[in-house]
């Protein structure tokens, strides 16, 4: 019998494979891992494809167009919603989730790979379910997977096809045609109605394989015909191998080095193709579109990560989103898109440096950039008015709520401005580099000025000080255009983080948000706030899911309504704000342990980190009264940050140097170590 959508699909667990005593499917307990949210769920997700399925915290899977269900019963009770769904070790994208039914507890685990049809512009589940007695006696099990048409209010919809036209089809064996799913063996799909008795002690299994679009069944079935074992483990390998391709990072902290391979497969998994080119998006989930202000900071994050292929590939994508006057948009009204792409390109470009006819493409759309911003700069000369020499007006339709001339899009031509003079330096062309550091130079003497005559105490949303907080974070990192000693960051960062009840995540109206007030935490770094730093961090890591994601805005009670984790930006901020904290490379030193915790100078190690001065290795530890560092040599000086609660005591060995503070000591270029005696910070000189 062919079964349709809603069509009940009762299946007998008693399969080939199946055995009394057989070892549960999952090698872990994923109720035992830590889960942020209320209402865990998780990405089945791949790069390149333009779909996923979400595992929803009801234990059934969604990708966009239609829903998996899984009515489980036994034991005289339905089964209850998961309490965590979550990932090996927190990172690796191969889901475990359980379901009780009194006595009989449901075992899943499931894992995507690329669909056999569709390349990596698609994707294929393979689940095993399996079903456990724990009791002392036979219980009897019932099994219905269904498929469903999207709820009547779905979270977000797949936009290459919002909704699957005629019926749903599982895939039955022996049929050919197109499907929507299949069990395995494909002919279960034949049973219908029937119970089972499930032995004390038993576990039994089947396993289902869930395409992300209609596929033909003989591809499927051919896919279906490689073990659910074996599938997992290529998902493995897949994984490992692309964390491991990036820096590896060695600190002794599980929770935070799992908490970056998380991240990373989030970044690198929020990736499309339009045409040839790879582009950014802002979620696995939903938010798959481009946003500039997303995209900037995945790349980012890849490239100080190792990534740097992909990184660069992304940059690359960016180019579709050049205007014909020079600027970037890539939503309407967001005046912010010309800087943060610069800044994309430069950070992916320049860590370490391309080769100079690589460049020069991007010279040339940094170049027409600069000009368009100018051209706009020279407009409001003209006008005279109150802020006119600021960027103009925009709506943004997004977070800051507001029509106005925002703060956020002259910090992000700031920083525009100087990755474009960076990579016109880098190409070679040093006397358009030279005219931009000038323009950069006036700039940031009017915009000192603006906010003088704002009279604001801090540095508001607007110049018209109305707005919420969003691009004015931005402006001591990373578009640095004020210095990171300026009165006016550290009065912000106190305001955001009073409103949030502390340091740690800024708010968004009643709500907590992960990733905007993140460049205070980097700020803080680099201001020597390390306390406000680390409440970033600690607050970075406690807010993530059982499969190791973040949500972007959730409430205090762990509440995430539509917005569903993981966030690409969140996965983002947490990458930058780790790896900043022991090696920043964005000023004309290199800056070492910066932020380092105190449990990572037991001794850490981060090998294959991009810097601007080419690929480095460092090592560090703190041996008793004395701190000791082992790094790549580079060509411009190094600064030393010390210990928490440490300053450094006479006599410093030669060749190293005192820092602009008793925490910091100066390496001269070449250095590749460095030794440091230790004092507590308020013990006096003997």
């Amino acid at each position: 019998m062919r079964l349709r959508a809603a069509a009940l699909v009762a299946l007998v667990l008693a399969l080939p494979g199946c055995s009394r005593h057989a070892p549960a499917v999952a090698a872990f307990d994923p109720d035992s891992i830590p889960e942020a949210y209320q209402g865990s769920t998780a990405a089945l997700m791949w790069p390149g494809a333009t779909r996923a399925f979400q595992i929803r915290p009801d234990g059934d899977l969604y990708n966009g167009a239609w829903r998996v269900t899984f009515d489980l019963h036994a034991d005289g009770r339905d089964a209850a919603p998961p309490r965590a769904i979550a990932y090996e070790e927190r990172w690796r994208p191969v889901a475990h989730w359980a379901r009780h039914s009194g006595r009989v507890r449901w075992n899943f685990e499931a894992a995507a790979l690329p669909a056999p049809d569709h390349g990596d512009s698609s994707l294929v589940v393979s689940l095993v379910l399996e079903a456990v007695n724990t009791g002392s006696e036979p219980l009897q099990a019932t099994i219905a997977a269904r498929l469903a048409p999207p709820d009547t209010l779905p979270p977000f919809v797949a936009v290459d096809d919002p909704r699957p036209t005629g019926e749903l089809h599982w895939g039955l064996r022996g049929e050919h045609g197109i499907v929507h799913a299949m069990a395995d063996p494909a002919d279960v799909g034949s049973f219908e109605g029937l119970a089972w008795t499930l032995p004390p002690g038993a576990a039994k299994r089947v396993r289902f394989v869930l395409p992300a679009h209609a596929t033909g069944m003989e591809p499927l079935a051919a896919w279906a015909r490689t073990s659910h074992a074996r599938r997992v483990d290529e998902a493995r390998v897949y994984w490992n191998d692309a964390v491991a391709r990036g820096t590896r990072f060695d600190l002794g902290d599980a929770e935070v080095e799992r908490a970056l391979d998380a991240a990373r497969v989030v970044l690198l998994a929020s990736r499309e193709r339009r045409g040839l080119a790879w582009v950014p998006i802002g979620a696995p989930l939903h938010y798959r579109d481009v946003w500039l202000r997303d995209g900037a900071r995945v790349i980012a994050a890849l490239a100080v990560a190792g990534h740097s292929r992909e990184a660069r590939d992304l940059a690359g994508g960016l180019r579709l989103f050049a205007w014909p006057d020079g600027a970037f948009m890539s939503q309407r009204g967001q005046l912010d898109g010309t800087g943060e792409a610069l800044w994309a390109f430069e950070q992916a470009l320049l860590r370490p440096a391309a080769a100079t006819f690589e460049l020069q493409g991007y010279a040339d759309l940094a170049m027409r950039a600069f000009r368009w911003y100018e051209w706009q700069r020279d407009l409001g000369h003209q006008a005279g008015w109150t802020w006119s020499a600021m960027m103009p007006f925009a709506d943004p339709r997004d977070n800051e709520l507001v029509r106005a001339q925002l703060i956020g899009s002259d910090a992000w031509a700031i920083a525009g401005y100087r990755s474009a003079a960076r990579l016109l330096r880098a190409a070679g062309r040093v006397a358009e580099a030279d005219t931009i550091e000038a323009a950069r130079t006036r700039y940031l003497a009017e915009f000192a000025d603006a906010l003088n005559r704002s009279h604001a105490p801090d540095i508001p949303a607007s110049w018209q000080g109305i707005g919420r907080d969003w691009g004015n974070l931005t402006v001591g990192w990373p578009a640095m255009a004020l210095p990171p000693s300026d009165t006016r960051c550290a009065a912000l960062a106190a305001r955001v983080w009073r409103r949030a009840g502390g340091a740690g995540l800024a708010t968004y109206a009643d709500s907590l948000h992960y990733y905007a007030g993140a460049d205070l935490g980097e700020w803080a770094l680099l201001a020597g706030r390390r306390a406000e730093a680390d409440s970033v961090m600690d607050a970075m890591l406690r807010w993530r899911s059982a499969s190791g994601g973040a949500a972007e805005i959730f409430s205090r009670d762990g509440g995430y309504g539509r917005n569903l984790p993981p966030h690409a930006t969140s996965a983002a901020a947490l990458v930058l704000l780790v790896r900043n904290a022991l090696i920043f490379d964005d000023a004309d030193r290199l800056l070492l342990t910066l932020g380092a915790r105190d449990r990572w100078w037991r001794g850490a190690r981060v090998r294959g980190a991009p810097t601007r001065w080419g690929t480095i290795d460092l090592a560090f530890r703190r041996d008793g009264d004395a701190a000791e560092w082992t790094w790549t040599g580079v060509p411009v000086r190094t600064a030393l940050t010390l210990p928490a609660g440490t300053r450094w005591r006479d006599p410093l060995p030669a060749p190293l140097a005192p820092g602009p503070t008793p925490t910091i000591v100066i390496a001269p270029p070449g250095t590749t170590h460095a030794r440091v005696p230790l004092v507590a910070a308020g013990a006096a000189e003997r």
